[in-house]
């Protein structure tokens, strides 16, 4: 396998794993072309990136939004509105899924619900390709998560979020920043140590990746995603011995398909 399409699988991997959300500034995989939806059923409506709603959901929408939704007021109904997201979800409309979050936040305003409603934005975020967008929803993603850490200044989740979407900014070293607060906190931050030595891979920093992910298997030993990417920064270091070590012990983890045909092709490509 040469190199173009070793890199196809292993970007195919990132988003298989989800690289717990890394924006596509970061690591840019790809997704399908976005397109405006706008639903006029909602005072302001809702923008996303789907070019449509397949009709056969609209007889889930339509009932979970009917009893979210009465009276143009929202309902403290919490299933309902899960069961809508979900649905929104499905069908990669995850601008409509914040949306309806946002406004069950507005309306009871609990932590919880604010940080649903971060969660949701952040989640469109990470599939967003286009600028305007982006930046509207780092702005969504950010308002709703400082409502969160005004009264949970320590929530490191959080905290791993609001510092990705300065990455994807004009600000990115502010991001970085709060990513280095984070592991000084807590330096077995899982969340954390992936997304930097993701980071670290993107831009050929590997000696960094090493430290990262050397950090992330030594806390967490039975991260498989963790073991390949600290195999592929000893690979791309010429330290193929302990590359093939960690391709070897992916395989051992019980890793998906995808990683596995991903492993066994960097080990074709040491012997």
């Amino acid at each position: 396998m040469n190199k173009p399409q070793v890199i196809l699988t292993v970007v195919a991997i990132l988003l298989v794993v989800g690289l717990y959300s890394l924006p596509k500034v970061v690591i840019d995989g790809g997704t399908p072309e976005e397109a405006t939806f706008i639903d006029d059923s909602v005072p302001g409506g809702v923008m996303d990136h789907s070019t449509e709603i397949p009709e056969e959901f609209l007889p889930r929408i339509n009932s979970w939004k009917s009893q979210l939704i009465v009276n143009d007021q929202i309902q403290l109904k919490p299933e309902s509105l899960d069961s809508l997201m979900a649905v929104f979800i499905e069908i990669n409309k995850y601008d409509s899924a914040a949306y309806y979050a946002e406004l069950f936040a507005e309306r009871f305003n609990e932590i919880d619900h604010w940080q649903k409603a971060g969660d949701a934005y952040y989640n469109a975020f990470t599939y967003a390709l286009d600028k305007s967008k982006i930046n509207m929803l780092v702005q969504k993603t950010r308002r709703a998560y400082d409502k969160v850490l005004a009264q949970e200044p320590n929530n490191l989740d959080v905290k791993h979020n609001v510092a990705m979407t300065y990455l994807a900014s004009t600000s990115p070293m502010q991001g970085i920043m709060m990513l280095r607060e984070i592991l000084d906190i807590d330096p077995k931050n899982l969340k954390t140590l992936f997304s930097m030595g993701i980071m670290s891979i993107d831009t050929n920093q590997y000696a960094n990746a090493i430290e990262r992910f050397e950090t992330l298997v030594e806390h967490y030993p039975d991260h498989v995603e963790g073991n390949f990417f600290l195999g592929i920064s000893y690979y791309e270091t010429g330290q193929m011995v302990k590359a093939r070590t960690q391709f070897n012990k992916v395989k051992e983890l019980g890793a998906n398909e995808q990683t596995i045909t991903a492993a066994d092709e960097y080990l074709e490509r040491i012997s």
